[in-house]
């Protein structure tokens, strides 16, 4: 029956060319509707990812300040209230060991000799508590010689190699 009405279809374009054929609707409308489908029957979960990630560009501008830029292997300094309550930052010296970039809860894991024992401290690069960042040596691993060839350097932790930061 349908090649039936598909033969009348193509001898109804072939006498009548601007003749639409009954049993099939234009091209067109199909196109338009077959758009619309789609955006009125979009997932909820595109919707919701969309929208976080517009909100997180956004809180990571209001959030933005100058950071150096550093790597694993280097020396820092961060001045960092411990308490909300605080007035006078304290210095925080440490190597780098990892540092992860996740937009606005971009984090900085820093290896610190503190008065002879090893910490290992997740400090919040776009926290409010920390004041500034600042980079004391590059490469400090190897002493400004050449880069570190790792992103995360956490056997050093296993090492427990006696070092202070300059």
């Amino acid at each position: 029956m349908l090649q039936r009405a598909a033969r009348a279809c193509a001898r109804l374009s072939q006498t009548a060319p601007r003749a639409a054929c009954p049993l099939r609707p234009p091209v067109r409308a199909l196109a338009n509707t077959a758009a619309e489908d789609r955006a009125a029957f979009r997932s909820p979960r595109r919707k919701a990812t969309a929208l976080l990630t517009e909100l997180r560009a956004e809180e990571l501008e209001r959030r933005r300040y100058e950071i150096p830029s550093f790597r694993a292997g280097d020396a820092i300094e961060m001045d960092v209230n411990l308490d909300v309550d605080s007035k006078r930052p304290q210095k925080v010296r440490g190597l780098v060991i990892a540092k992860s970039n996740n937009g606005a809860d971009s984090t900085v894991t820093l290896f610190c000799d503190v008065r002879g024992t090893h910490v290992t401290r997740i400090i919040p690069l776009y926290s409010p508590l920390v004041k500034a960042v600042r980079v004391i040596q590059k490469a400090f691993l190897t002493k400004g010689k050449k880069k570190v060839k790792r992103a995360k350097l956490y056997y050093l932790i296993d090492q427990k190699k006696s070092f202070k930061a300059p």
